[in-house]
């Protein structure tokens, strides 16, 4: 082939490939880009096993998503929406989920050390077997809240609505229900040394079997009739106040 038809050629090969490149553009699917600082929407995704390690994710919205084992230590996520998400056996350790939602999430037996969650919606939760020691949960909502045999120790739930919840075999070891709403909790067996239930509603709660009761602190605490506290601890009654 002659010089002058091979530069023909290659001239009529690059038009061709100028032509391809746009089809080619629009053909590549859209894909989310997971940056450490990515805060959106991933509505009942799988997000099983993946390392979110120190990233933002406030305000992001992930109702449903599968965070089962996913490393979500020392994250921010400020006000995120996690209602309804799996994440049994997660590591949420360190991490600011202030303002966050959880309701109906299933986080059983995940790491939750030293996490807060101040000021959250947390009604239904499922924390069974969950470690959440030096947790904060202040203001925090509880309602209904599962954290049978769950391990407890110093964390501070001060203020927070926690009508219904469920403790039984729990360890609460040196943790902080001052001011809390605790209507009908059910504290069977549970571990109460050095907990402090100081200006806590406890009507209706039940105290049956509770180890350590002897150390707590109820100065200010109220009961009911309905509640039940071992022979010796006489608490006045709520009444409708």
């Amino acid at each position: 082939m002659k010089l002058r038809d091979i530069s023909g050629f290659a001239a009529s090969l690059g038009a061709m490939a100028a032509l391809a490149l746009p089809v080619a553009a629009q053909e590549t699917p859209n894909r989310i880009s997971w940056a450490p600082s990515y805060s959106g929407s991933c509505i009942d995704c799988s997000l099983v096993g993946r390392n979110m390690s120190g990233w933002n994710i406030s305000k992001a919205n992930y109702p449903g998503a599968d965070l089962t084992s996913a490393n979500l230590r020392n994250v921010q996520a400020l006000d995120a929406n996690f209602d309804s998400v799996q994440a049994v056996g997660a590591d949420l350790r360190t991490s600011d989920f202030s303002g966050a939602s959880f309701s109906e999430a299933i986080l059983i037996g995940a790491r939750l050390q030293g996490a807060s969650f101040n000021g959250s919606k947390m009604a239904g939760v499922v924390l069974t077997g969950a470690d959440v020691s030096d947790g904060k949960f202040i203001g925090t909502t509880l309602t209904g809240a599962q954290m049978q045999s769950a391990t407890i120790h110093n964390a501070d739930f001060s203020a927070a609505n926690m009508v219904l919840a469920e403790f039984s075999a729990a360890d609460l070891t040196g943790s902080v229900f001052d001011n809390a709403i605790m209507t009908n909790v059910d504290l069977r067996g549970a571990n109460v040394t050095e907990v402090s239930f100081r200006d806590a509603r406890l009507a209706g709660a039940v105290f049956d079997a509770a180890i350590g009761i002897e150390t707590a602190n109820f100065e200010g605490a109220c009961g009911s009739e309905d509640s039940a506290f071992p022979s010796g601890l006489d608490l006045p009654d709520c009444g409708g106040s």
